[in-house]
C-alpha cells in the first residue's frame, strides 16, 4: 500500500512518449513470449508511435505513473463524440515492478470517465494474461464476448460482388444509416471515426439495392467494421486493399 501511495498519477507529456512506448512492448513481449503467440505491439518503433499518435488524438486522454522521476507505467482513456460510451486501452506497466500500479493507473480512468458522465467503459483483454484480467474484475468490469486479433493480408484479388457496389466514402451523406449499422453492431455510434476516415481517404461503403450493406472506417488496429452479414463483411475486407 505504501508504494501505491508514493507513486502519483500525471499527464503524459511529448518526453515521455519514447519511455511509454517502450515499457509497452517489453510488457507486451514478456506476455506474448510466456504464451507462445505474437504480440500486439511487434516492435519497439511500432509501440513508440502508437503512445505518440495517441497523445495527438484530441479524443484521447493518457496518464502515467511515476516514482522518483521513474515511469511505471500508463494508460489510454478514448472517447468516440456523441458516443456515451469510453474505452480504456492500452494499459501498459513495466513487467517488473510489483506495487499495484495497474489498479493505481485504472482507477485514475475510471475516475476521468465518471467526470465525464459516461455510460459505460469497456476495453480488450487478452485472455492469456490472467493478471490483468484479475485485475479488471476487481474494479468492476465484466467479461461479455471474446474477440480474436488476426493477422496476415487481404485478398489480392476485387471480390465478385454481384448487385453490390465497394467505394470509398468521399461525403458525410450516408453518416445517419451507417450510425445505425454501427449501433446494432456495437451498441453505440462511433460517427467521430468514421468521419475521421473519410477525411483520411480510408472509408469504404458497401451499397446494394439502395441500402447501405456495410461500412469500414478503417481495417486494422485503429479502425471498425461493420455489416449486416458476415458475407457482406468479408466483401468490405477482401474490397479494402484494392480500392483504397
Amino acid at each position: 500500500m505504501s508504494f501505491i501511495l508514493s507513486a502519483k498519477i500525471r499527464s503524459i507529456e511529448e518526453g515521455d512518449v519514447e519511455i511509454c512506448g517502450k515499457i509497452g512492448f517489453e510488457a507486451h513481449k514478456a506476455v506474448s513470449s510466456a504464451y507462445g503467440y505474437p504480440s500486439e505491439q511487434p516492435s519497439e518503433e511500432y509501440a513508440v508511435g502508437l503512445i505518440k499518435t495517441l497523445l495527438n488524438n484530441s479524443n484521447s486522454w493518457g496518464v502515467l505513473a511515476e516514482k522518483d522521476s521513474k515511469i511505471l507505467g500508463s494508460i489510454f482513456l478514448h472517447s468516440f463524440p456523441p458516443s456515451p460510451i469510453a474505452v480504456i486501452g492500452p494499459l501498459t506497466v513495466n513487467h517488473s515492478v510489483e506495487g499495484g500500479v495497474g489498479r493505481l493507473l485504472i482507477n485514475a480512468a475510471l475516475a476521468r470517465a465518471y467526470r465525464q458522465n459516461y455510460d459505460k467503459v469497456r476495453l480488450v483483454q487478452s485472455p492469456s494474461h490472467i493478471r490483468s484480467f484479475v485485475l479488471y474484475t476487481k474494479t468492476g468490469f465484466t467479461l461479455r464476448e471474446p474477440l480474436f486479433l488476426m493477422h496476415g493480408n487481404a485478398l489480392d484479388e476485387k471480390p465478385d460482388i454481384k448487385d453490390l457496389d465497394l467505394h470509398l466514402v468521399e461525403t458525410d451523406k450516408d453518416i445517419l444509416k451507417c450510425n445505425e449499422l454501427c449501433k446494432l453492431a456495437h451498441g453505440f455510434m462511433r460517427e467521430g471515426e468514421f468521419l475521421q476516415a473519410i477525411r483520411q481517404g480510408v472509408a469504404i461503403e458497401l451499397e446494394g439495392r439502395g441500402s447501405i450493406r456495410g461500412y469500414s472506417a478503417g481495417i486494422g488496429p485503429f479502425g471498425h467494421s461493420v455489416a449486416t452479414s458476415n458475407e457482406n463483411l468479408k466483401t468490405l475486407i477482401a474490397g479494402s486493399s484494392v480500392i483504397i
